[in-house]
């Protein structure tokens, strides 16, 4: 079976929150919505915080949803293209995944138990990446910014 990859990116509404809400956008911009595929935004949508693909795995398990390793790879590269969610790397490397929210946030991820956290922030990059944009005539599409330390729980520790 030949798997046709279409690249469209999906719009995001602000009231765009819900599993049932994401699946149907996508519906309407022509990708199928096949039962893995709702499983996973259905979990996704559900995170307060990024997750790993095992975690996902574990989640899918639990709710009895059949899946090849494989094609689960292949779902979250294809809701990546689809901007509904977005890979991240924090200080171990791991790759985990976000859902795209609207509002840009930022991280703050204990360095000792791995706890994670959104901090939201007046962000003055828009102006940096302009002027990196302008010197370096690099297309600057996003950015990330992570703060790494102790939570409270392993500073006091």
């Amino acid at each position: 079976m030949r798997m046709i990859r279409v690249k469209i990116p999906v719009p995001m509404k602000k009231d765009l929150n819900t599993g049932a809400e994401i699946a149907y956008e996508l519906s309407a911009e022509g990708f199928r919505m096949t039962p893995l595929r709702r499983a996973i935004i259905a979990i996704v949508a559900k995170q307060v915080k990024p997750f790993t693909i095992d975690e996902i795995r574990g989640h899918l398990r639990e709710n009895d949803v059949v899946f090849h390793l494989a094609s689960l790879y292949r779902e979250l590269e294809v809701l990546t293209d689809a901007h509904v969610i977005t890979p991240i790397y924090f200080h171990d490397h791991i790759k985990r995944y976000e859902f795209v929210e609207q509002d840009h946030h930022h991280h703050i991820v204990c360095i000792k138990c791995d706890a994670v956290a959104d901090i939201h922030v007046d962000d003055p990059f828009n102006e940096l990446e302009d002027r990196v944009d302008k010197k370096s005539k690099f297309t600057i599409l996003r950015h990330s910014l992570e703060f790494f330390g102790l939570c409270k729980t392993c500073a006091s520790a």
